[in-house]
């Protein structure tokens, strides 16, 4: 698997032994990694993951394209 690096388009992987309704709203969202300049050094501590600004998504996470969220790298596929 290939590294994830900022610029770089993901998709958020569905999570198993989620509840369906509402299930895990966020699977299969997709949007762009970037990087949180203006909080660099307090985040020093959550390196392990990454920043993803949505711009896709289905149903109830419709509401969220256009925000941030930190996702681990294991939970993202690179696109």
């Amino acid at each position: 698997m290939a590294k994830i690096k900022l610029g770089d388009r993901v998709r958020v992987k569905d999570q198993p032994g989620w509840p369906i309704p509402p299930g895990y709203r966020l699977a299969n969202a997709e949007g762009t990694v970037v990087k949180w300049l203006e909080y660099e050094d307090p985040m020093v501590e959550f390196q392990n993951y990454i920043l993803v600004k949505l711009d896709k998504a289905q149903g109830d996470a419709k509401v969220y394209i256009g925000n941030s969220f930190f996702f681990r790298e294991e939970n993202l596929v690179k696109l």
